[in-house]
Order: structure tokens, then sequence, then C-alpha cells
């Protein structure tokens, strides 16, 4: 999309645009169709990824997790610059992916009888399950995917709520709903096969923090998933662990002078009225993990 302004005088914003904070709820979704309404592209493709804290990178699980770890911090935020944007870094992180990937965690003997019989992705669909199920991970927990969806809704369900079930909540603070544009991008949409990525990042050149692009992942043959059925994702490759998503997206933005994402906040006082507007739209517990 084209490097646009929000349509409200009201709606605060970063002095790059990158980061909008409407003032009313009214405003909130105002600002939200205004975003969706100028992704490019005769087939637009906006994503939609809600998260409870607006302060958090757009980082994976599994990098998140590996820094905690590896440095003993609870708030991995922390790490300084100067150790994480080295390729040392993103090497170790790559290699403990690959160890992870290959060596602790394969697809089962019946998921490769089905890329046989069904034409289905067995380590996408292996990392799809943890997405969706962690609870079932050891190890280092986490993927290298990040889930986005094509639904506002559930990405907003996702900037309001913690937790679900019983232990569901209204989460504290200000949220977040990333809005990206997959078109503004180019083609990294993958045809290749999952397992196909993972071993071409054994590679010198990868692991030397080339070839680092996101990669959106998003196979046409998937096996059937209730939770991946409601919450209609589609996967963001992290292939850059020196950087979050955010950070390499705006890299390539200043080199081609457009917008791949937004960050729209969703301010403490009017995640009440989300609640409301979730309920209209029979977006429940139940809906979004309907196991």
């Amino acid at each position: 999309m084209e490097i646009i302004q929000p349509k409200l005088k009201s709606t605060e914003h970063s002095r790059d645009f990158r980061e909008w904070v409407p003032s009313s709820y009214d405003s909130f979704m105002l600002e939200l169709d205004h975003i969706i309404s100028s992704c490019e592209g005769e087939y637009p493709a906006p994503l939609f990824r809600g998260q409870t804290n607006y302060e958090w990178f757009v980082d994976s699980t599994f990098a998140r997790n590996c820094i905690q770890h590896i440095f003993n911090i609870s708030d991995y935020h922390k790490l300084k610059n100067e150790i994480r944007q080295t390729s040392s870094f993103h090497r170790t992180i790559a290699s403990l992916l690959l160890l992870k990937f290959g060596t602790v965690w394969k697809p089962s003997q019946e998921v490769f009888e089905r890329e046989k019989s069904d034409d289905i992705d067995p380590w996408f669909e292996l990392m799809k399950n943890l997405q969706q199920y962690p609870e079932k991970d050891y190890f280092i927990n986490g993927t290298f995917i990040l889930d986005w969806s094509r639904s506002k809704d559930i990405a907003l369900y996702f900037a309001t709520y913690e937790g679900r079930g019983q232990k569901r909540s209204i989460s504290s603070g200000h949220g977040a709903v990333w809005i990206c544009d997959a078109v503004a991008t180019g083609k990294t949409l993958q045809t290749k096969k999952l397992g196909e990525i993972l071993s071409m990042m054994n590679s010198e050149e990868y692991l030397n923090g080339n070839k680092t692009f996101p990669l959106l992942f998003h196979p046409p043959k998937q096996t059937y998933q209730p939770r991946s059925v409601n919450q209609v994702p589609v996967y963001i490759a992290q292939m850059d662990f020196r950087y979050n998503v955010a950070d390499i997206w705006a890299s390539f933005e200043d080199k081609n002078k457009k917008r791949v994402f937004v960050k729209l906040i969703l301010h403490e006082d009017l995640k009440p009225d989300a609640v409301k507007y979730l309920a209209s739209k029979n977006i429940t517990d139940d809906v979004v993990y309907p196991e």
C-alpha cells in the first residue's frame, strides 16, 4: 500500500505513520477499515495479528524462548542490540531451530504417508499443530512461524483477551492489531514445501544472514484442524532472527517507498467496547478454541 495517514485528525500516530492510536472504539474500527481499503493489488490480501501487549515485538515464539533460555532473562526485549543484531546470534538461533526440527521433532510416518496420498506438507503440518496446540511442545517451545489471520475479528479477539476457557480475561494494558499488506511484500508466498526451506536453512549462505526475508506459508492442501478452520490463519516465517519481522518490513518499506504494515493500538479503555463487538459477531472462546 502507499504510505497512508490516519483518516481522522483525532488519531495520534508515530512520526513514520507506522503506529496509530485511535481515540475511541468507533475511530479504531474506522481506521482499521481505512487501512484494509488501502491494501494494494487486484486481489488485496490484508492479514491481521492481535497482541495483548502493544509493546511486544513481532517475533516468533521460538526466538523469544531461545533468548529467555540462553540469556536467562524473563523480558526478552531487554537483550542488547549489539548481541542480537549479529550473525553469530542469528546462526545460534537458526542452528537450534534446525536441531529441534529434524532431530528432536519429526513428522509422524502417518503424515509422511498422507504427503504421498494427499500432497500435504508434513513439516508444515507439524509446525501448524505445535502453533495451535503449544501444550504438546517440549525442548525449546515454539516454531519460527507466526500466526496471522485473514479475519480482523480474530485478531481483535487476541488483542483483547488473554488466556482461554475459565481462565480467559480481558488483558490489562493496551493491545495492538497489526495489519500486513501481503501483496506489498512481493512474491513471498511459498510454493516450496517447508521441508525444502529447512534444508536451505542449513546452507552457509542462510546461516550467515543472507536470504532471510519473511516467508508466507498457506499451502492449498492441509489436514483438517478445527482451530485452523475457525481462526483462518496464515503463517509468516521469521527467517532472520537478528531482527523482529516488523523491523525487516520497515527496512523493505524504506527502500521501496511503500507501506507493508500498520500497527493499530487498542487503548485499554476501549477493550470493553471490543468485547461487546466480538460478542455481537459471535467471536467467542468456543469459536476460537472449538475443542
